[in-house]
């Protein structure tokens, strides 16, 4: 019992955090004493710049080949599973409110998990090497994509007139610049970077924990998330669990097509179906602070936070399974 809360104890601590949010939201909700822009802003930097510090670009020569598994990766990230999560979504349009709706729509994008993937690819028996290159690769690509694409598309779809300027730059500011002044230093003191970024997982981790805390305190406050019923609450798990498991399906069928070996398959399918909280949390926060007028930020979050666990679990059972037949 002891070991399973310990492998699990982020996941529990940011229920805690949503819970106390809750029931005391008062001190994380907006002018409160722990939350402001500023804070949440400052904590998406400290996020990106560790990110920065900590991703091993200079290994990802070790697994770029072949470039087919990496194209069919990325293809799932960015392309074919926002295509499926649209037409997955088509029957529930008229009963999510939007921002919950557009929640899908930003999973949908995010690029993959790093250390899971990785984690879970070894014990299945696949490719670490390509395992690394794809999660890495991907995220770096998010820094840019993710952003573009979420704004581009909100824009297009309202009749007000967006300036785009001024929402990149911010970005900018709270992404890109932390993330390439954290590989910066790592290039030039790397000894010193490594043993560093040994231990900023989990100070990630409470930044993550606390900017979900403060987005539901907000969401409180504001009366948001009175709104949502537990019929919506059960309805986004349900549609998350659905949606999990067919991408997962299409992804292991689809992943066939560029005829891997078994171990670029295990590979492929980890990387390809999985979605990144550590990233894709900043990210999503990075956008709302950009464009805060899209609604709530809890609401945009649910989603992702249903996933996440959701896919630990899958994945922790199929492994299991596929470390049986190596």
């Amino acid at each position: 019992m002891q070991k399973c809360l310990k492998k699990h104890d982020f996941i529990l601590w940011l229920l805690f955090g949503v819970l106390i949010a809750i029931l005391y939201p008062t001190a994380g909700a907006k002018g409160g004493l722990f939350h402001s822009n500023l804070t949440t802003q400052i904590g998406v930097c400290i996020i990106f710049f560790f990110q920065g510090l900590s991703l091993p670009t200079s290994e990802l020569k070790c697994g770029y080949k072949p470039k087919r598994l990496h194209v069919f990766v990325l293809s799932w990230n960015y392309l074919l599973f926002p295509a499926v999560m649209m037409l997955l979504l088509l029957p529930f349009n008229f009963f999510l409110f939007s921002e919950l709706r557009l929640g899908f729509y930003l999973l949908a994008i995010l690029p993959t998990t790093v250390s899971s993937a990785v984690l879970f690819t070894a014990l299945s028996g696949g490719h670490t090497s390509n395992a690394i290159f794809a999660t890495i690769f991907s995220n770096l690509l998010s820094i840019l994509l993710v952003p573009t694409v979420a704004l581009t598309y909100l824009a297009a779809g309202t009749d007000a007139s967006v300036p785009l300027a001024p929402l990149f730059t911010k970005l900018l500011i709270l992404v890109a610049l932390p993330l390439i002044a954290g590989q910066v230093i790592r290039k030039f003191l790397s000894d010193m970077s490594v043993a560093v970024s040994k231990h900023t997982k989990a100070l990630c981790n409470w930044i993550i924990i606390f900017i979900v805390h403060c987005a539901f305190a907000e969401s409180v406050s504001s009366g948001f998330l009175g709104q949502l019923s537990a019929t919506s609450i059960l309805t986004v798990i349900s549609i998350t669990v659905f949606v999990l498991l067919v991408v997962s399906r299409l992804v292991w069928w689809s992943a066939a097509l560029i005829k891997p070996t078994r171990e670029q398959r295990i590979t492929a399918f980890f990387c390809a179906s999985q979605k990144s909280l550590a990233t894709g949390l900043p990210l999503i926060t990075s956008i709302m602070v950009a464009a805060p007028w899209l609604g709530d930020v809890a609401a945009v979050l649910i989603p992702l936070l249903c996933y996440h666990p959701a896919q630990l679990v899958l994945a922790g059972f199929i492994s299991d399974k596929w470390a049986q037949q190596k």
